[in-house]
């Protein structure tokens, strides 16, 4: 069980000096949460770690709108991760388009012993990366440039 701080305030004292009744009072309140390593309860509805196996699974055997799906799900968390990489908008949104499309052609290698969304994180930075490297400055000779000894 997860115990979460929730603030309240108490009506108790409206003085404009400080006493213990103004001041506010902290309760735990206990959520649901899963235990590392349980299984998802096949009876909720809201399985969204089964949903998104699913997904992957119909991706992987070329289901257009599985893709599509995860295309949806994830597609703000890669242009933000290639928007912080780059630090410029358009470029940003080509690598987002080629991630995906990278995305499309390995999704058959994905396998499952990682989350996708760290899988997906390293796919898109190893497509900025490889952007990255291929803009290298051009490099011109100093008599082009108007140097003279």
């Amino acid at each position: 069980m997860l115990n979460r701080l929730h603030k309240t305030r108490s009506n108790v004292g409206t003085s404009s000096g400080f006493h213990r009744g103004s001041a506010p009072r902290f309760r735990l309140r206990r959520t649901r949460r899963l235990r590392v390593g349980a299984q998802p309860d096949p009876g909720r509805r809201d399985n969204s770690v089964d949903s998104e196996a699913l997904t992957i699974a119909r991706a992987q055997q070329g289901d257009e709108q599985a893709f599509e799906a995860l295309f949806n799900a994830h597609k703000r968390r890669v242009y933000s991760l290639c928007l912080r990489m780059t630090h410029d908008a358009t470029e940003a949104e080509d690598l987002t388009q080629e991630a995906f499309l990278h995305l499309f052609r390995k999704i058959s290698s994905f396998r499952g012993e990682s989350a996708f969304g760290t899988w997906l994180h390293r796919l898109v930075v190893n497509v900025v990366l490889m952007r990255l490297r291929k803009k290298v400055l051009r490099q011109v000779p100093l008599e082009e440039a108007g140097y003279t000894r």
